[in-house]
């Protein structure tokens, strides 16, 4: 097995995995009910399926790298448009910030790949009305002088105005 195929894998697995948590908080875990509010773009089933998600590959990353101190969820940036579906004006994308203690180029990769399986993993759904920006992985690194100095996506790990939300942490010994 590739590590590519690898990838692919453990993103099948997270996806299948969100789909069973949307279904358990919409559907009381009816799956086929889940999928079908999914292919039509329905808010509430992609908000759980993404909030899921987020979860998992935090932890993932949290578990991956010891670098890695806390992974936040944020909002995009531009609203995704979904055409005439449910989520009109809603981020369908999943945008993490991952404060880390440096940056390295082996994390940096690390995100590229999962960017490129999970969106893979997530076409699967088939939401007819979803647009290529509905399946991405946006993983922004900060370091200690980002957050310290209030330097790009480092100002809102601590922001007063935007409420990152915490999705994993490192425990502390």
């Amino acid at each position: 097995m590739t590590i590519a195929q690898g990838y692919q894998t453990l993103t099948d697995v997270w996806v299948k995995a969100a789909v069973e948590f949307s279904a358990h908080q919409t559907f009381g875990g009816d799956i086929q009910r889940t999928q079908q509010a999914l292919s039509q773009g329905k808010a509430d089933a992609w908000e759980y399926l993404l909030h899921s998600l987020a979860q998992q590959i935090g932890a993932y990353l949290g578990r991956t790298d010891p670098t890695v101190k806390t992974v936040y969820m944020v909002e995009a940036e531009e609203p995704v448009e979904f055409g005439e579906a449910e989520l009109t004006g809603r981020p369908a994308g999943i945008n993490l910030i991952a404060w880390v203690e440096r940056k390295t180029a082996a994390l940096m990769a690390l995100t590229k790949a999962l960017e490129a399986s999970l969106a893979e993993s997530r076409r699967a759904l088939g939401c007819v009305k979803a647009k290529p920006e509905c399946f991405f992985l946006d993983v922004h690194l900060v370091d200690d002088a980002d957050v310290h100095e209030r330097r790009g996506y480092g100002v809102l790990v601590n922001s007063v105005h935007v409420e990152p939300m915490k999705i994993w942490t490192r425990p502390v010994n």
